[in-house]
């Protein structure tokens, strides 16, 4: 409530409750779909920019140099990776690890999918 957040969920009974105040039914029941369901319902074409947002806070990223948190790396993570962003919030570290390019070929997938949507609608 304080934060102005939306509910998405399948569930249509908890949308009813009456503690929802904002709230949205994704139709969908694949991921891929949902994603893109929600940036058109909630017309977040511009506001789409993977990978600057905490997962635990949702505060901003920021890069940081390895230096300054290499005490806080795995054994592995410090010998494989170079580039670090921090969480501005919790201060939570994150890194393009061994999941960074599915979740690239994804987000192209997203990309191209909205860009044909938009040019097919802005058609003269």
């Amino acid at each position: 409530k304080i934060d102005n957040r939306a509910l998405l969920t399948r569930d249509r009974r908890l949308l009813m409750h009456g503690i929802v105040r904002h709230g949205y039914y994704l139709r969908s029941q694949k991921p891929l779909e949902q994603t893109i369901e929600v940036l058109r319902r909630f017309d977040l074409f511009l506001a789409f920019a993977p990978f600057t947002r905490c997962l635990h806070c949702n505060a901003l990223l920021e890069p940081v140099e390895k230096g300054e948190i290499i005490e806080e790396l795995e054994p592995l993570t410090k010998i494989y990776y170079e580039q670090f962003r921090r969480c501005t919030g919790c201060g939570q570290i994150y890194w393009p690890g061994s999941h960074f390019d599915k979740l690239l070929a994804r987000i192209e997938e997203i990309r191209a999918s909205l860009t044909a949507e938009f040019q097919s609608e802005n058609q003269t």
